[in-house]
């Protein structure tokens, strides 16, 4: 099982948002409100790389209120 770390920078108004929205997305595992250099940290599992990368690539990125984006793979 691929699982991805992916830390998000949003802007404030739009947190809530953005993480009702990432637990929509399919293979989310969990979502996460954080404190420190990011403020939302969204772990998305699969075993199929292609639907991890069409997650970030597309599902996250339409997000509005996303100011950065930084992906954590880990592959076992």
């Amino acid at each position: 099982m691929n699982e991805a770390y992916v830390l998000l920078n949003v802007n404030y108004k739009n947190q809530k948002a953005i993480i009702e929205q990432a637990k929509n997305i399919p293979i989310t595992k969990e979502v996460k409100s954080v404190y420190g250099i990011c403020d939302v940290l969204v772990i998305l599992e699969s075993d199929d790389m292609q639907k991890i990368k069409n997650a970030i690539d597309t599902e996250l990125n339409n997000l509005q209120g996303i100011t950065n984006i930084t992906s954590l793979i880990s592959v076992i």
